[in-house]
């Protein structure tokens, strides 16, 4: 049946209790300790190209003049990819030399 009293009723002390305990958690003995925390490292993969497309970004929004024969027919956007793949590769590799 719906309340309509205009103020909320007052928990009583057995509420209040089981409330606390049921807000402490503690772990089970069977449960794994948590690991240590370990400091994360730079993903270089994702900052060098995010670095370069940033740096690459403010110069062309500045309206420097970039020479021409650095855009044409892709010889860039070749570069870019290549250098991507390399830092993809080698990101794979250390992975690989980490895990044995």
């Amino acid at each position: 049946m719906t309340d309509y009293s205009e103020f909320p009723t007052t928990p009583t002390a057995w509420q209040e209790q089981q409330l606390r305990d049921w807000q402490t958690v503690t772990p089970l003995s069977t449960e794994d300790p948590e690991p240590p925390a370990r400091r994360r490292k730079a993903d270089l993969t994702a900052l060098v190209p995010g670095a370069f497309f940033a740096v690459l970004a403010i110069v062309l929004m500045a309206g420097a003049d970039l020479p021409v024969g650095m855009w044409e027919e892709g010889g860039f956007l070749w570069a870019v990819l290549i250098g991507v793949g390399v830092a993809l590769l080698m990101s794979e590799v250390r992975k690989a030399r980490r895990r044995r």
